[in-house]
């Protein structure tokens, strides 16, 4: 892909030094120079339905005070243009730290997600259409023996939780690992990497947050603190029900990187295998009454 090429005639955007970036599993990217204004632009397949969602959402939150790396708009007033069979944006480039995941910064994605979640209320969708995050990769899902009762015990189970009380939904970030987390000089934390965005139940969020943690309580303390009034009797409740659909979601995704090789932000051929027996354990642990604590 010519990327100088394309900012300047489809962007307007004088490129001065293109640096490749080892960012994002699904996607391509490349820091970008020019003058002293620096960008990120962002190629992803014409099949990721997600990607303009994502951008739209960047958008919305950085013009309600959130840091996200909000997209340039093209030449011709597009978030997203098409070259060949792939979608192409440019983002801003964030400066920061990312978090490291220690208590303070697990505390920190809490809030920040809280903030997320609150500026960008939605109202209750299809669950068994949202729940395509997994279902997506069913044809995936007799590699191995285990992942397909796995993961439909987890659809079964949520399935269960929303017929016993509402839930709340939000625009979600999709994949808040601590490297998306940037704090910045004045100590305020930026939020990147939108590619996984989508509107779904706010549990998810916070479940896919304490996956990464590896334990809910600083973040799911800083997240009731910043949250809408009654959201701790939702979490008390469902908590434990979306870490393990996190789970399941983890071990799709990795069967269907496994099946079809997919190497893309993992070139090692044992990164995705890797991610498969990691959930397992993690869904082994689950189903033997642990609850992922």
């Amino acid at each position: 892909m010519d990327v100088p090429g394309l900012l300047r005639t489809r962007w307007g955007v004088e490129v001065d030094a293109v640096e490749p970036l080892d960012l994002g599993m699904n996607s391509l990217t490349w820091r970008i120079r020019s003058g002293g204004r620096a960008f990120v632009a962002k190629a992803v397949g014409l099949s990721d339905g997600a990607f303009g969602a994502g951008l739209e959402l960047a958008r919305r939150l950085d013009a309600g005070g959130l840091i996200t790396g909000a997209p340039v708009p093209s030449l011709g007033g597009r978030l997203v243009e098409r070259v060949g069979e792939q979608q192409l944006a440019v983002l801003r480039y964030v400066d920061g730290t990312p978090l490291a995941g220690g208590p303070e910064d697990q505390s920190e994605i809490g809030a920040t997600l809280a903030r997320v979640h609150e500026l960008a209320p939605a109202p209750a969708g299809d669950l068994v259409r949202w729940l395509e995050v997994v279902t997506q990769f069913d044809d995936h899902l007799d590699l191995e023996p285990w992942i397909r009762p796995a993961v439909q015990a987890g659809l079964d189970d949520v399935v269960h939780l929303t017929s016993r009380r509402p839930l709340t939904w939000a625009s979600l970030h999709g994949d808040p690992a601590p490297e998306a987390f940037l704090r910045q000089a004045d100590g305020t934390v930026a939020l990147i990497d939108w590619g996984a965005a989508m509107v779904g139940p706010v549990l998810y969020d916070v479940a896919s947050a304490v996956m990464y943690a590896g334990a809910p309580e600083h973040v799911v303390a800083a997240y009731l603190a910043g949250a809408g009034p009654g959201r701790a009797a939702e979490v008390a409740e469902g908590l434990h029900t979306f870490r393990r659909l996190r789970w399941c979601v983890q071990a799709a995704y990795f069967a269907w990187r496994c099946t079809m090789d997919v190497r893309t932000g993992a070139p090692d051929p044992g990164a995705n295998a890797t991610g498969l027996e990691d959930a397992r354990r993690a869904l082994a642990t689950a189903d033997a009454g642990s609850a992922l604590e």
